[in-house]
C-alpha cells in the first residue's frame, strides 16, 4: 500500500473532514481495519463530534465490486485515530499530512468567509479553467495553490487570515480579484491552468510589491 505524504481535507457542512480511507492508506493498513477501529471506539469518537458514515457505490459499468462504507473524520477524530497506532515513521508522516490538510482547509474557510465576492469570482475562474484544461491534479489543490501564492506575496503565514488587520485583508481581497482576472484571461485565450497560475503569480507579486510597505506589519505572534 502506498504511503501518504499529503492529504486533502474536504468540507462537509463547512467543516473540514478527512476520508477514513486516506487515514488507512497513510497508516499502511487495510481500510476494513480502520472501520473496525472506528466502530470499536465510536463512543469515544462521537464525544469529539458526529461521525458521518458514507457509502460509495462502484463506478457505473464496472464489473463486480460492492458498495464501500467509509467515514468522514473531523480534525480531533482523525488525530485520536492516529494516536491508537504505533508511533512509527509512517505514522509521524501521516500526522504531519493531517495537520497540513486541516490547516489548509481552515484557511480556505476563512478566505471564503472573509473575501467574498472576490474569492468566489477568483475560484470560479480557477475551477472553470481546471475543467477545460483536463488537469489530473485534484481541483482542490489548484484552489489551495492560488491561496498559497497570495499568502507568499504578502508574507502572510498560513492559518492567520482571520486575524489580519483590515488594510491587509482589503489588499488580499484585491489580490484575489487580480488572480481571478488572470485565470479568466487564460480561459479567453485558450491557455491552460499552468500558464494562468504563472501569470497570476507575477501579477499578484507585482501588486503586493507596490503596496506591501504601506500596509501595517503583522503581529509578531501571528508571523511566528
Amino acid at each position: 500500500m502506498n504511503k501518504v505524504t499529503s492529504i486533502t481535507a474536504i468540507l462537509k457542512h463547512n467543516e473540514p473532514r478527512v476520508d477514513s480511507r486516506l487515514i488507512a492508506k497513510g497508516l499502511g493498513i487495510q481500510h476494513k481495519n480502520i472501520m473496525e477501529l472506528i466502530q470499536g471506539y465510536q463512543s469515544h469518537l462521537e464525544a469529539l463530534g458526529v461521525v458521518p458514515f458514507q457509502t460509495e457505490k462502484p463506478p457505473k459499468g464496472s464489473k463486480g465490486g460492492r458498495p464501500q462504507n467509509f467515514a468522514l473524520m473531523n480534525e480531533d477524530q482523525s488525530y485520536f485515530l492516529v494516536t491508537l497506532s504505533n508511533n512509527t515513521e509512517q505514522t509521524v508522516k501521516l500526522k504531519l499530512a493531517l495537520v497540513m490538510a486541516f490547516k489548509v482547509a481552515r484557511e480556505a474557510i476563512d478566505a471564503k468567509t472573509d473575501y467574498l465576492p472576490c474569492y468566489r469570482e477568483c475560484h470560479d475562474a480557477v475551477a472553470n479553467l481546471v475543467k477545460l484544461s483536463g488537469s489530473t491534479t485534484p481541483e482542490s489543490i489548484h484552489h489551495m495553490n492560488v491561496e498559497k501564492l497570495i499568502n507568499k506575496a504578502f508574507g502572510i503565514p498560513s492559518g492567520v487570515r482571520s486575524k489580519l488587520p483590515p488594510a491587509v485583508r482589503a489588499a488580499v481581497s484585491l489580490a484575489e480579484q487580480i488572480a481571478g482576472v488572470q485565470y479568466q484571461r487564460a480561459i479567453n485565450a485558450n491557455e491552460d491552468h499552468k500558464a494562468a497560475y504563472q501569470a497570476a503569480k507575477v501579477a499578484v507579486s507585482q501588486y503586493a510589491n507596490t503596496v506591501r510597505d504601506a500596509l501595517p506589519l503583522l503581529d509578531k505572534g501571528e508571523a511566528a
